[in-house]
């Protein structure tokens, strides 16, 4: 059961982050990332060790690719949208 708690979890944050990439104002994706790097450096620095740094740093990463897949994306997902609402008026 935990073990899908934590795919439900990492699922969800994912998919802000995409989320956040197809929007046009790019700098709220980079909260996420650098909020849980601030996290993980804290707990690194609390439990002084190494090995929270380097999951972190990975976990960064992924945040910060999905938020750049949907930055790839924004301006087909903005193109669709405004088609749709052009559709919409006619």
């Amino acid at each position: 059961m935990k073990e899908i708690i934590v795919l439900s979890l990492t699922f969800a944050i994912l998919a802000v982050q995409y989320h956040l990439g197809l929007m046009r104002k790019p700098g709220f994706g980079a909260v996420l990332p650098a909020a849980l790097a601030a996290l993980f450096l804290a707990v690194s620095f609390l439990e002084q060790t190494t090995e929270y740094g380097i999951t972190g740093l990975l976990c960064v990463l992924a945040v910060a690719a999905a938020w750049g897949a949907g930055r790839l994306k924004a301006g087909k997902h903005e193109k669709a949208q405004l088609d749709q609402m052009k559709a919409k008026d006619l």
